[in-house]
């Protein structure tokens, strides 16, 4: 009885918590924070955290009130990025929080003049609140930006806060975030004409062409502000504050200024950062630019029907490869769900912009509607193989991500080379902050997982709901209906060709070239009689690919094929590299080959792997066009070689799987 009344009061003190407000109240030497919307039961506490030292600063609520010193606060360091949330003590256990972030407390700014620390609230990705403490001689205003052609003209303010710094020079600096290159531009700057002020005034122009040989699409460049007294020296450098010059209460609101490209037909976009409020520079096309905004004006959407509408406890939001493919373990997810007759309980949506019929008559949005933004903030279910274009949900949300692979490739936080990667792992941190549960097929693939995406939640390791089509009862017959769909003539032999792409082969972000290192004109004159070859393009490289009119009877490309998993059933063999794809086909015990003609290039400089490739594949590594085109010709001798090692690799990878991953799955999740 004891221990039921500790859950319950631990369940009210977890509910307690949620919903508190902050706000900020300046004082002369010290700063309090006034919490609402928070009971006064038990002992609740107000905590900052320094993100790089773990030090922290803890102070009892009172009277709905917690008081901090600014000097403790600035002790932490002279730059910290410090959260705040609420704690609650329960029988010696602790529930904590995170602080969401309100309009009210970004407007506050807070400067110890004693020790020239500044301390600036922003709102993180997830809405929450944190702030900046750095050491500073100056507070920053822009009162103007503008057009003029593609360039761009800033006009604000510099206030000292010491008297002995003297101005000299005023300069801009942009600077190109991958690589790090940067511009250095100097503006005018004057003290202001009013009597009795040490303000300084600002304004200059940017032109663009100064930076046109270091542009690339879809770049981002960061503007700071720098400062230089008589002697030259750098005395404040500082990312440009955008904080007052607008109140960012859309998303969109962001995106202030659209300059185009005189030259090019592409667009130089000026936007506040979230969170820093910072000013930046995104060089890209007008369907680039028009997609991210959309999404942006759908981020508001989101956000206000969280705060306007209850969530639908019975509905269930699917989305597969960004919304643009119907397939991978949603699909699987969603059709047993429809077997098991939830199609009378719930409510399904699917996020999608492609032609395939969907069975079931769920609702189908695209990805960048309203609708799309009003639905997922309703639904309580989320089921995605990748990520989502917002970074929080609601508290009752419960989020399943299926993921879609074993990896071969590094991950995450595992990856070590430069590229665009690397540079989304904080948009998958913060993505997998929100996951209920991850799937894994393997406990290979469950160890990565977690460490990779830093992920200590529930993790599923149920096989992949995708690969339960290898163990329907008639694979003959669907073998030959998925011939039929796809085109392919029932008395040839199939071989697919899924390779990955290169993240060094990058045209630009997110953009990446690919050439076919087969030579087809080969494979025309030894093996076309026989075979027919399926060409299955990772998405990012699969605009890229032509196939020559005369190969089009013998050589298909199927990229755009919704699942790979029916391509799977209909091969005979299948050729790859670096991609995962290898462990799920190898459920069908087929053959396996790797054409891996820049090995070396790859595991030292690209990507890196988990597997030592030359020992531990079901298949052997081939590094021409001719190698590969010989074991295809002897296919028979290369499964007798390898029969050993392809055992083996099933019985590591694929041994959980049974077909009824997608049940196990909705029985412990729905």
């Amino acid at each position: 009885m004891i221990n039921v009344v500790k859950r319950f009061l631990k369940l009210s003190f977890k509910k307690n918590i949620q919903n508190h407000k902050v706000n900020i109240i300046q004082n002369e030497n010290n700063i309090s924070f006034k919490v609402t919307n928070l009971r006064n039961i038990g002992s609740n506490y107000l905590v900052l955290k320094d993100r790089n030292s773990g030090r922290r600063i803890k102070k009892k609520i009172k009277e709905s009130k917690a008081t901090f010193s600014c000097t403790e606060i600035f002790n932490i360091g002279e730059k910290a990025i410090l959260d705040m949330y609420v704690v609650c003590r329960v029988y010696n256990k602790y529930i904590k929080k995170r602080t969401p972030v309100s309009t009210e407390n970004l407007k506050v700014s807070i400067f110890d003049k004693e020790n020239n620390i500044k301390l600036r609230p922003f709102k993180t990705k997830n809405n929450y609140l944190s702030f900046i403490a750095e050491k500073s001689y100056f507070t920053q205003k822009i009162n103007i930006l503008k057009a003029i052609g593609h360039n761009l003209y800033i006009e604000g303010t510099l206030d000292p806060q010491i008297t002995q710094k003297d101005v000299n020079k005023v300069e801009v600096i942009i600077t190109r975030r991958d690589n790090k290159k940067s511009y250095g531009f100097e503006i005018q700057s004057s003290k202001s004409s009013l009597a009795n002020n040490d303000r300084y005034e600002f304004k200059g122009l940017l032109t663009m062409d100064k930076i046109r040989n270091d542009l690339a699409v879809n770049s981002r460049w960061d503007l700071i502000l720098q400062v230089r007294d008589v002697k030259n020296s750098v005395i404040f450098k500082e990312l440009i504050n955008m904080s007052e010059f607008s109140n960012y209460e859309n998303e969109e609101d962001r995106y202030l200024l659209v300059n185009k490209d005189t030259f090019e037909d592409m667009q130089f976009v000026f936007y506040a950062t979230m969170g820093k409020e910072s000013l930046a520079m995104w060089y890209t096309d007008k369907h680039q630019f028009e997609k991210t905004y959309n999404i942006a004006k759908g981020k508001s959407v989101f956000n206000q029907v969280c705060e306007t509408n209850p969530i639908n406890k019975k509905m269930i939001f699917f989305e597969s490869f960004l919304g643009k493919s119907y397939s991978g373990n949603p699909k699987y997810i969603y059709e047993k769900l429809l077997e098991l007759g939830y199609s009378n309980q719930f409510t399904f949506v699917w996020s999608y912009s492609g032609n395939s019929v969907i069975p079931g008559n769920p609702i189908i949005v695209e990805r960048e509607s309203e609708d799309y933004f009003k639905y997922l903030a309703e639904s309580k279910y989320w089921v995605n193989n990748i990520i989502f274009p917002v970074h929080r949900k609601r508290e009752e949300n419960i989020y399943l991500q299926t993921w879609h692979g074993t990896p071969l490739k590094k991950l995450g936080f595992d990856i070590e080379v430069d590229g665009p990667e690397k540079l989304a792992r904080e948009n998958f941190y913060l993505e997998s902050r929100n996951w209920d549960y991850l799937i894994s097929a393997n406990r290979y693939s469950t160890n990565i997982f977690k460490r990779a995406f830093k992920f200590n939640k529930r993790v599923l390791e149920l096989g992949y709901p995708s690969n339960d089509i290898f163990f329907k009862k008639d694979m003959s017959k669907l073998r030959d209906e998925l011939k039929e769909k796809v085109g392919v003539p029932k008395d040839k032999k199939v071989i697919l060709y899924a390779p990955t792409w290169r993240d060094n082969e990058s045209s630009a972000s997110w953009q990446h070239s690919f050439e076919i290192k087969i030579n087809l004109n080969d494979f025309m004159e030894r093996l076309s009689d026989d075979y027919i070859l399926l060409l299955r393009m990772h998405h990012l490289i699969s605009d890229s690919i032509v196939i020559p009119d005369e190969y089009k009877d013998h050589i298909f490309n199927v990229s755009s094929y919704d699942d790979i998993q029916e391509l799977y059933v209909i091969s005979d063999i299948l050729i790859t590299d670096y991609s995962s794809v290898f462990f799920e086909f190898a459920n069908t015990n087929k053959p396996i080959l790797f054409f891996a003609y820049d090995y070396n290039l790859y595991k030292e400089e690209i990507r890196g792997f988990y597997l030592d490739m030359k020992k531990d594949l079901p298949g052997p590594i081939l590094q021409s066009s001719e190698e590969l085109l010989d074991s295809i010709k002897n296919i028979k001798q290369v499964e007798l070689e390898y029969k050993s090692s392809y055992d083996q690799f099933v019985k590591k990878y694929c041994e959980i799987e049974d077909g009824n991953s997608a049940r196990k799955i909705i029985e412990e999740v729905f």
